[in-house]
């Protein structure tokens, strides 16, 4: 019996050195110990280390959020020459926090330091002496970000080896760095992201380590944790500013205006270790000093690196061309932002392609020395760089050429509350702001519709940007309508579209602020010469309520975005609400398309109540109207004010579908609007009573459309189909669009261009048509003397093409698909999902897919695309995309049955910021289901 025991113990030890062989780290075989992470340190005995602390070796697994801000509060209560600074928090209320370390002589001058660093910051009033004295005696600014990304985990652990380093390290280096820089580390700024990941790691880690990268201890499951808690990639919100966790970061950098800004990341995990200087395109605004510094540092990096032996690369994979990454904003406050990339490991280990095993505690290791090197190389030449910093920030000021733009004008006029959205995250990044104190005339001004400058005269109340100013580089590059990349760089970019069928452009080609508002903005090279005071705060904007105990009802324009909250509000709330087809006037007020009415009648008794908490609530001016009987336009009785029922909405969620299309939707209802939206999580989706809702959401999928049809299957489909046709809105996004628009679905008439390409000549007549219908002018002479009217426009006969040519051309032509270009929208200013939208009847809004979309009658087409020539507005756009997206379906709707289907070919709210488009989607979400589908009766 013993020596069967015996025999079983022997084969099962065998079995697990097999295991741990395989599935283990190497360096647990090749080696002793793991390298140490600062070789031949000496440290402060009485600053706790990070084992002592939290009792496990860092690197062995990842930390978590309370145990990081627990370590770091026990090094700020420990050593003098480390504080703890709490500066937001995150949705989820996780504390945001960073530690400002440096010497503890500098800790007790830590005001004057800030003080000196934003005169040098801000030289308008700095002469020459004066800077020089204080560039010779003032400390530098690094600051160190970590972990934006919730799943990028061995970041942060490496933010408090650093931390550790510099409260505790008495080596030269580490004196060095304490002694010429203020360092501020901010170990997490994704605090709810890396929760739920580790939370996910948690629950799938087993009791031995796998290495395989495919299995779900590496994986995760959706909605892993990249985003923060609506999903949002933060490490696209640094100057949109959507997010609180983006909003507190930017204002805690600018406290201190750093010289260097690190932005620490995780990568593929069969890649090596990438840092700056970046490959192209490169932002034209990316000041050369900022290019020389990359250089300088990469090369002490490289050098760090060597020390060990490892791999990385520089200038491949990753661009600087879209400044709203953690290391491209802080360029354009003329800091050196560098960017790391760790190949990631998921906490735990992984198994390369060349046999050898990455271990998490070597991917802290990586950041840690990376983090050492380039605090050295800013501690080293300190003078040098603040000097740079300096001359860059004074020069931006009058770096002007002639004819380019100088001065922003923003024109509070048909939707002010938008305009104040826009200059108040301007003023986040302390951008100053002007506002004009009485009205002025303006030459030579630009607006994003028209190439030909203009004379104005611009009201009272303008707020004016000035490029001539210490944030004027920031600025100018996230206001400018249309930065262009480089003749070099198209060429690279056109042969790998050509030879490889692949993009070297890293994210969107267009971001310009004004633009994705949709707001009325020009620029002028010239300076107007009028009295104007330093916008401190944007004017905030009180509702009130005219007339509180009218006879007939209440009504408020629905012009400003405000409207819509309010509308919002009132239908959650139950109450009986109309939307006006047409514009009117009343009592002396006018009032336009969708403007929305509340009768006293068909309201409870509480309306009167609830219409002064919701002018409060969302600062609309409502009126009380004593009579139905309007002095211009149809009178309140009658059946120009549709009935609108209260939206019950849905969104589709899970693995197949896109976070960004997601969570911007999420967020917008939620956060935004306060209502009430239900996720279907698409595993379940057969399972669901779509009866409960009104409205259900498509947005876009990861891949391609199709995997809607393994989401819902033939009875899904069906039942999807018999609800809308029961009188539900059915709404799909990008690929969701695609999904519906697909012939072989059989839900939408709409067409996408590649499945109907010997119907291009009759689709292009249609649009034709519409354009001439839409000017149309009455000659009342050829009606009634009967003279001929002119020949309805024809279609070009293209030359004959067999079907293949055509497929393999439209294959072609896609490669050159719009990657997140601005394009202009033309809108049906009658239809009602255009009301409220834009300014001139246009629009613009951003396209990152290869799908385009046919329409024509009976297919409404509220925004289409505007013709090849007028179509681009920024970004990039080929030549083809120009052709094949020009006259193009932006938006549709189609009756079917008692229901509607709507098709957007673009993200209408884009990253939560193109409002413009937005308005579109809130329009089909919240009068759709009262213009847009038959309402039953109840008995």
């Amino acid at each position: 019996m013993l020596q069967k025991i015996n025999v079983a113990l022997t084969l099962n030890l065998k079995l697990l050195v097999f295991i741990s062989l395989f599935l283990l780290p190497s360096h647990l075989f090749s080696q002793q110990k793991p390298q140490p992470f600062y070789p031949n340190g000496t440290y402060k005995e009485d600053i706790p280390t990070f084992e002592s602390v939290l009792e496990f070796s860092l690197g062995e697994r990842p930390v978590r959020y309370d145990e990081a801000i627990h370590y770091l509060k026990i090094l700020a209560k420990n050593s003098p020459r480390l504080k703890l600074v709490k500066f937001g928090e995150s949705y989820e209320k996780r504390k945001l926090y960073y530690a400002i370390v440096t010497s503890e002589a500098n800790h007790t001058k830590l005001d004057e330091i800030q003080k000196n660093v934003n005169q040098i910051a801000n030289p308008l009033n700095l002469n020459p002496i004066a800077a020089e004295s204080l560039i010779e005696s003032t400390p530098a600014v690094a600051w160190m970000a970590y972990a934006i990304h919730g799943d990028e985990l061995s970041s942060t652990d490496a933010s408090l080896r650093v931390a550790y380093q510099l409260a505790a390290g008495t080596d030269p280096t580490s004196v060095k760095i304490q002694n010429e820089l203020v360092v501020c580390i901010n170990p997490i700024q994704n605090p709810d992201g890396r929760e739920r990941y580790l939370a996910q790691m948690q629950q799938w880690a087993g009791a031995v380590p796998n290495s395989d990268v495919q299995s779900v201890q590496h994986t995760g499951v959706w909605p892993w944790g990249r985003g923060n808690h609506y999903l949002f990639d933060l490490n696209r919100d640094w100057f949109i500013l959507v997010h609180p966790e983006s909003q507190a970061r930017v204002q805690a950098i600018l406290k201190w205006n750093p010289q260097l800004v690190i932005d620490s990341h995780e990568m593929g995990s069969f890649s090596t270790y990438f840092f700056n200087p970046p490959r192209s395109p490169i932002n034209p605004n990316v000041s050369n000093h900022i290019k020389k510094w990359w250089r300088t540092f990469a090369a002490d990096q490289a050098k760090a690196f060597d020390r060990h032996g490892w791999s990385y690369y520089t200038q491949e994979g990753f661009d600087e061309w879209y400044p709203g990454y953690g290391e491209a904003w802080p360029l354009f406050i003329e800091a050196v932002g560098i960017l790391y990339e760790q190949a990631s490991t998921d906490g735990s280990l992984v198994k390369r392609p060349d046999g050898t095993i990455l271990s998490y505690r070597e991917a802290v290791h990586h950041h840690f020395v990376s983090s050492i090197a380039n605090l050295t190389t800013a501690a080293e030449k300190r003078r040098a760089l603040l000097k740079d910093f300096y001359l860059a920030k004074k020069n931006g000021m009058t770096a002007f050429k002639k004819g380019d733009p100088s001065n922003y004008f923003f024109v509070p006029r048909e939707n002010p509350s938008r305009v104040y959205r826009l200059v108040e995250k301007l003023i986040m990044q302390k951008i100053e702001v002007k506002v004009a104190e009485a009205d002025f005339r303006i030459s030579g001004l630009h607006d994003y519709w028209n190439s030909k400058p203009s004379t104005k005269i611009l009201p009272k109340g303008t707020f004016i940007v000035s490029l001539d100013q210490p944030m004027g580089r920031l600025a100018k590059t996230i206001l400018e309508f249309d930065p262009r990349m480089s003749s070099a760089f198209l060429e690279q970019e056109r042969k790998s579209l050509e030879k490889n069928k692949d993009t070297k452009i890293y994210d969107v080609t267009a971001w310009s602020l004004p633009l994705a508002y949709g707001v009325e903005c020009f620029w002028s090279s010239e300076k107007p010469a009028i009295r104007t005071k330093v916008l401190k705060k944007v004017p905030q904007l009180f509702g009130r309520v005219k007339n509180t105990q009218p006879v007939y009802g209440f009504i408020f324009d629905y012009s400003d975005d405000r409207a819509v909250e309010a509308l919002a509000r009132l239908l959650q709330h139950g109450y009986i609400v109309r939307a006006a087809k047409e514009p009117f006037q009343i009592e002396g007020q006018s009032f336009a398309r969708g403007s929305i009415l509340l009768r006293i009648h068909e309201n409870s008794k509480s309306l009167n109540e609830e219409i002064l908490k919701t002018a409060q609530l969302a600062g609309v001016t409502i009126y009380g109207v004593n009579t139905a009987f309007t002095t211009k336009g149809p009178d309140l009785g009658g059946n120009a004010f549709v009935l609108l029922e209260a939206p019950r909405i849905a969104i589709v969620s899970g693995p197949p579908i896109n976070l960004t299309s997601f969570s911007a939707l999420w967020h917008l209802l939620d956060y935004r609007l306060k209502f009430r939206v239900s996720i279907l999580n698409s595993n379940r989706f057969s399972s669901y009573d779509l009866k409960k809702y009104n409205v259900v959401i498509l947005p876009s999928t990861r891949g391609e459309p199709k995997v809607y049809s393994q989401i819902f299957g033939d009875d899904g489909i069906k039942k999807l189909k018999d609800w809308v046709e029961d009188g539900g809105t059915l709404i799909g996004i990008t690929n969701g669009a695609s999904f519906l628009a697909d012939t072989s679905r059989g839900f939408s008439n709409v067409r996408i261009r590649r499945q109907a390409l010997k119907e291009l000549d009759s689709y292009k007549k249609a649009f034709l048509l519409e354009k001439e219908l839409d000017s149309t002018k009455i000659d009342s002479l050829k009606i009634w003397e009967g003279q001929i009217a002119k020949e309805r426009p024809k279609a070009e006969k293209s030359s004959p093409q067999d079907e293949k040519e055509l497929a393999l051309e439209d294959e072609r032509t896609r490669v050159y698909m719009p990657r997140g270009a601005i394009m202009a929208v033309e809108l049906d200013e009658e239809h009602w999902l255009s009301f409220g939208v834009g300014v001139r009847n246009k629009i613009p809004s951003i396209l990152y897919t290869s799908y385009a979309y046919l329409s024509r009658a009976p297919i409404e087409t509220p925004g289409r695309f505007s013709d090849s020539a007028n179509l681009r507005l920024s970004g990039l756009l080929w030549p083809e995309a120009r052709e094949r997206w020009a006259g193009t379906a932006y938006v549709t709707r189609e009756a079917k049955g008692k229901g509607q289907i709507i098709l957007f070919a673009g993200e209408p709210n884009f990253r939560a910021y193109f409002h413009g488009t937005e308005r579109i989607l809130l329009n089909a979400l919240f009068l759709g289901s009262g213009f847009g589908t038959s309402r039953t009766v109840p008995w």
